[in-house]
């Protein structure tokens, strides 16, 4: 870009900086009301997005640039390049004559050439003035090589937007160096077109190569500056500060040059006189007439060269508009797609944090490893995960040695329900079990299985539950941390649960008590169903685990004679009442323990 825009982008950019726009507001608001405001002619007010554009803008026109550069080559080439060197020999020979003159006859040479001719100042330059002819050609192809080397070449990638700045610094230069031959050779063709011959000299070489304007993509800023200096320099300075006078008069000189006098009809020929004198003919149209007519003609090219003008400003600023607008367009796009990708991802991310919710570490990556190659497929009513049609692997259905189950139950919780509203049992079993959730997450060896009524299930040592990369893992583990065997830490919560139940009062104002009851065994477990599906554990152990607590005394602990042994002990905190045998449905008589009064006030 020239001189304005240079003043634009550099020396006033922090005075132009108006805004920080952004496309990524979201929702409606950034497909209408979000667009980045604009100044007339000079862009974006924000003018980072300004940078952007011109870099969209120099990669979208990029056919474009590459064919106004090979246009104005070929139409340089093709008019004024040829045309000269076609007199090559003949200006040759003129330079050497002037070279052996003598000085008085050197200036009788001068004295002798038309004025308006580069004869006639520079007799002895014209080997300078070709060598500057063919700089011109070299200028623009050596412009065509850096633009295809900067679009092909990735090392140039961020510097293509210096394409803005130096084809038209090349156009500036074109018209500086065709001003100075124009003011310089307007007469040169004065024989064979007239006075007025300099209107053909600068339609015909002068302004054919900036016809390749109406292809090229520039900023409109751009286009304005170059298309003012160009009417300042060829039809305001050239023409009225001229080595050869006022240009514009040289026009009325033409137009009473092709005059014909039409006054005398006796002068005229036989052919012409005789009809008019017979009445057959009107006499020719006066002289006013004729000399509007020759000047619309000699005129007419100038005319055609300001419409042209015209006409690439307009369309320059259309096409300014367009490309902005396409930019805009380009970027809500973008926005709206990098909020799709963001919405997805999050998507995802909640579909797997929930699979991490309902299953242990180890069944959810295995479930996850298996969707990672199939689309997201949790149904609308959130009840399907994807499981369908997925065959479990053997981390989904696994054999545990040494789980210890652990069930509670609320004492007298079905003859409360009966005589309060549901909405209350709701809220008070809600209450409860999220005080159960809160002790579970603070060991990592345990796992809450399931919740049946007003059952709760836990189970410590199953394999794959632990896991520190989810967010839904507590970071922080409690004293009685994973150092515990599994089923200390099943007594342990046991301990709390009953201490946290008896804080709590029923709707019915009662007291709440719980049973807890607890075995140490082989278990199975597994994914069932693909329609809101459970990780469930099967076995005898849960079976026994369960008529543990049925069995058990309100308020209290009751454990098998399998987890006493892993929890007794010298170093053992917790003290034991042998209850003896009990007499278990479908199991006989089985040996339990009952944690002892003295210990369930502590925690």
């Amino acid at each position: 870009m020239v001189f304005l825009d240079v003043l634009v982008n550099y020396g006033c950019r922090r005075w132009l900086h108006k805004e920080d726009h952004s496309f990524d507001e979201g929702g409606d608001k950034t497909r209408s009301s979000s667009r980045p405001s604009q100044y007339p002619l000079l862009g974006f007010k924000d003018r980072h997005l300004e940078d952007e554009y011109l870099e969209h803008l120099v990669v979208a026109s990029r056919a474009r640039i590459i064919l106004a550069y090979v246009t104005v080559i070929l139409l340089y080439a093709s008019g004024r390049f040829i045309f000269t060197w076609m007199n090559y020999e003949v200006v040759l020979w003129l330079e050497q004559l002037y070279g052996i003159l003598s000085d008085e006859q050197k200036e009788d040479f001068k004295e002798d050439q038309p004025v308006g001719t580069f004869a006639k100042y520079f007799p002895n330059s014209w080997s300078t003035l070709y060598a500057f002819d063919c700089l011109v050609l070299v200028m623009f192809i050596l412009g065509l090589v850096a633009v295809v080397c900067m679009y092909q070449m990735k090392r140039f990638e961020k510097y293509r937007t210096w394409i803005f700045y130096f084809t038209p610094a090349m156009y500036l230069l074109y018209m500086v160096y065709a001003g100075f031959r124009f003011a310089c050779n307007n007469q040169s063709y004065s024989a064979l077109f007239g006075p007025a011959s300099w209107v053909i000299v600068l339609v015909l070489f002068v302004a054919s190569p900036l016809a390749s304007l109406f292809f090229i993509s520039l900023p409109a800023l751009v286009m304005f500056e170059l298309m003012i200096v160009f009417v300042l320099v060829f039809l305001v300075i050239v023409p009225l500060c001229n080595p050869a006078g006022n240009l514009w008069n040289l026009i009325g000189k033409a137009t009473n040059s092709g005059l014909v006098d039409v006054g005398n009809v006796s002068e005229m020929p036989a052919y012409m006189s005789e009809p008019i004198k017979a009445g057959r003919l009107s006499l020719p149209p006066d002289e006013e007439d004729v000399r509007k007519t020759y000047t619309f003609v000699v005129t007419s090219p100038i005319i055609l060269l300001c419409v042209l003008v015209v006409c690439v400003l307009v369309v320059s600023v259309i096409v300014d508009i367009s490309n902005r607008q396409s930019f805009i367009n380009k970027k809500i796009i973008e926005a709206l797609t990098k909020q799709r990708e963001k919405t997805l991802l999050q998507q995802k991310e909640d579909h797997e944090n929930l699979i991490h919710s309902i299953f242990p570490p180890a069944v959810a990556k295995d479930l996850i490893r298996k969707q990672s190659g199939q689309p997201l497929t949790v149904s609308q009513s959130g009840r399907d995960f994807g499981l369908r049609n997925m065959s479990l692997g053997r981390s989904v259905a696994q054999l545990h040695h040494e789980v210890t189950i652990l069930f509670t139950d609320i004492v007298g919780f079905t003859s409360m329900s009966q005589t309060v509203a549901p909405q209350q049992v709701m809220e008070f079993l809600h209450e409860l079990f999220v005080q159960f959730d809160e002790l579970v997450g603070r060991d990592s060896l345990l796992w809450k299985v399931e919740t049946i009524g007003d059952a709760f299930m836990v189970a410590s040592g199953l394999d794959g539950v632990r896991t520190k990369s989810r967010k839904l893992t507590i970071s922080h583990l409690s004293s009685i941390g994973s150092s515990l065997c599994p089923a200390t830490a099943a007594v342990l919560f046991g301990k709390s649960a009953l201490a946290a139940a008896r804080t709590l009062t029923m709707p019915n104002s009662m007291q709440c008590q719980i049973r807890a009851g607890v075995h140490t065994g082989d278990v199975c477990s597994g994914v069932v169903g693909t329609r809101m599906p459970r990780y469930c554990l099967f076995g005898d152990t849960v079976n026994t685990a369960s008529r543990m607590e049925s069995s058990g005394v309100p308020g209290r602990m009751q454990i098998s004679e399998a987890t006493h042994a892993l929890v007794c002990g010298d170093d053992s905190d917790f003290c034991w009442d042998e209850r003896g045998y009990v007499e278990v449905k479908g199991k006989g008589k089985l040996k339990t323990y009952l944690l002892r009064e003295s210990e369930r006030g502590a925690d």
